[in-house]
């Protein structure tokens, strides 16, 4: 098979989007979308991706808005879903050149950065991160 027909089994979400699979409150087309996706496409996410989920939970949580158990089974179930989680970047340079075209945060622009790398869709509910996404020479890769 050739990489366009491999890249149509995989994508990479952002932790606005896979948050919302497990916070109805937070869900809508987009995510709901995303997850119809993920049960069929290999999920792609970067290593920082884990603190910030265990993060926002715990903080919903400790607001109220979640309880103990409902924490528990996100975190187990997001965890059987087999998520590819990506380390390191090799370089730099890139980041930075992105966010700063884009005007978005070296954060965000990591995300981009490895759905373009890996030429794949690329999820997220940021309006700023897709309207920068959008019409910029983002070939390869569709932005949702």
């Amino acid at each position: 098979m050739g990489q366009c027909s491999e890249n149509l089994r995989k994508f990479v979400a952002d932790n606005s989007v896979i948050v919302a699979w497990f916070v109805p409150s937070q869900a809508n087309a987009l995510t709901r979308e995303a997850w119809l996706l993920a049960r069929k496409e290999q999920v792609h996410v970067l290593a920082m991706w884990q603190p910030e989920f265990a993060a926002v939970l715990h903080g919903l949580e400790r607001r109220g808005l979640l309880v103990a158990h409902q924490v528990d089974s996100a975190i187990s179930k997001v965890e059987r879903m087999g998520l590819e989680v990506h380390g390191a970047f090799s370089a730099l340079a890139p980041l930075i050149q992105l966010a700063r075209r884009h005007g978005i945060k070296v954060y965000d622009a990591c995300y981009r950065h490895l759905a373009l790398s890996m030429g794949v869709k690329f999820y997220t509910r940021d309006a700023k991160l897709r309207q920068a996404c959008s019409g910029s020479g983002y070939s390869g890769a569709v932005i949702r």
